[in-house]
């Protein structure tokens, strides 16, 4: 959810809070029957709560999508007119920078405050993290050769997805960004359904009649 649409929903939250402040008239339709609104301020910390998680989580997609990028420049340098394909088996820095990115990624998901129900797809993505980045420390032989001279079929194997050899951490990779992408549509969901508690009053108990 966007920073915009959560402002704007704080607001509404506030003009809610406000108008039941007011001392208006709250009476049911029914005599009998008294209506009470939703606790707003419960709800606006969970929607607080769960759009901050929502952003979290956006920033691990986006180190992931950085990891993906660095795929695509395997075997390439910088030209005039951008990046050419002329520079094979020159990798070990190139690897070097997506385990950096990885150690962050482990970071940020260690660091994320669970919501309620997600305890289950914030575990899978932390193991999957940490499979990622040992594996990518367990072949160090072959992604950090001597003088960076990791070759072109090595670094695709640990980092593009596209390549048909998942050996040196492409296959632990896939499974990271999977697991992070459910979790990133459970707390999508998980914000969701705050939002929606927003339109769901709860109707009291008709009271007995003496």
């Amino acid at each position: 959810m966007k920073k915009n649409t959560l402002s704007a929903i704080l607001m509404t939250l506030f003009l809610f809070i406000s108008c039941n402040n007011s001392g208006g008239d709250t009476a049911s339709t029914n005599p009998d029957e008294s209506v009470k609104g939703p606790n707003l301020i419960e709800i606006s910390k969970k929607i607080t709560d769960s759009n901050s998680f929502v952003l979290d989580v956006k920033e691990v997609e986006a180190l992931l999508s950085s990891i993906d990028e660095l795929g695509k420049a395997i075997g390439k340098r910088i030209q005039q007119n951008g990046l050419a394909a002329d520079a094979p088996n020159q990798n070990g820095s190139l690897l070097a920078g997506a385990h950096e990115i990885s150690i962050l990624i482990k970071q940020k998901l260690d660091g994320l405050k669970g919501l309620e129900g997600l305890n289950k797809e914030i575990e899978a993505a932390k193991k999957c993290s940490a499979a990622f980045t040992n594996k990518l420390k367990s072949s160090h032989a072959d992604l950090g050769a001597v003088a960076g001279a990791t070759t072109d079929d090595n670094a695709k194997r640990a980092i593009l997805k596209t390549h048909g050899n998942d050996e040196r951490g492409l296959k632990e990779l896939k499974e990271l960004s999977e697991s992070v992408e459910n979790l990133s549509k459970a707390a999508q969901t998980a914000l969701a359904n705050s939002v929606k508690e927003l339109t769901s009053p709860i109707v009291a108990e008709t009271p007995k009649k003496p």
